[in-house]
């Protein structure tokens, strides 16, 4: 009985790749996975569509596994190389979003069409450009001209930051009609002091041609606020 096992066990195609016997010619199959002398590790096989079809770039092989009984110890640079190389061939990658889009906008006040572009759109630098136009219903709401009539609307809105603790953020948008031209302009400073506590600060200025009897009038308003996220 214990024969008929040990030929079942050594004997019959049990393994479903074929054992590299030159690493343990000497010993049967059986016992040469259990002293480790050879491994039934199957080979990992990854797809990899990081944008290869417009690159053209190929994956790097991995280096070969070293010799049996000897280990090789690479240097950090190198240990850190091959752990972000694994990581790029087993990862999953995601198209990012469309940097341009055409908005529509109607309100009771206003009703318009719009053409949105990022920029840069980078994580310490975001730049966002919007020009449109449409025709003003009700003057002088949610930053508009004197009269009703066609108008054409840009803006530009820019984030840099600055460090692990600072960000400016400036706001600029202008819409232009048939009697004046309405501009508004913001510049922001946030501050993170704590991890839950942020100073914010801001400038604001409104410019308008068309009031003051036609000279033009520019109003100013800063603001400074604590915030402490619960």
């Amino acid at each position: 009985m214990l024969a008929a096992w040990w030929l079942a066990l050594v004997g019959l195609p049990v393994f479903t790749q074929p054992v590299p016997r030159i690493e343990a010619p000497q010993l049967p199959a059986a016992m040469a996975v259990a002293a480790r002398r050879i491994s039934l590790r199957t080979p990992c096989y990854a797809l990899v569509c990081r944008d290869a079809e417009w690159t053209g770039r190929r994956p790097r092989a991995l280096p070969p596994p070293p010799a049996p009984g000897v280990r090789e110890r690479l240097p950090a640079p190198q240990v850190r190389a091959a752990h972000w190389l694994n990581r790029r061939l087993v990862g999953l990658y995601a198209p990012a979003s469309a940097r341009d889009r055409v908005l529509a906008y109607a309100r009771n006040w206003r009703v318009d069409t719009s053409y949105r572009l990022d920029a840069i759109r980078e994580r310490d630098t975001k730049l966002r450009i919007e020009l449109g136009t449409g025709y003003r219903i009700q003057p002088y709401v949610d930053n508009g001209t004197a009269v009703p009539g066609p108008v054409a609307r840009g803006g530009l809105s820019l984030s840099q930051r600055f460090g692990r603790h600072a960000r400016i953020s400036q706001r600029l948008l202008v819409e232009t009609g048939r009697e004046n031209a309405y501009l508004r302009q913001s510049i922001g400073l946030d501050w993170q002091l704590l991890p839950r506590l942020a100073l914010h600060s801001s400038i604001e200025m409104w410019h308008d041609t068309a009031a003051d009897g036609g000279d033009g009038l520019t109003r100013r308003s800063g603001t400074l606020r604590l915030r402490y996220a619960f």
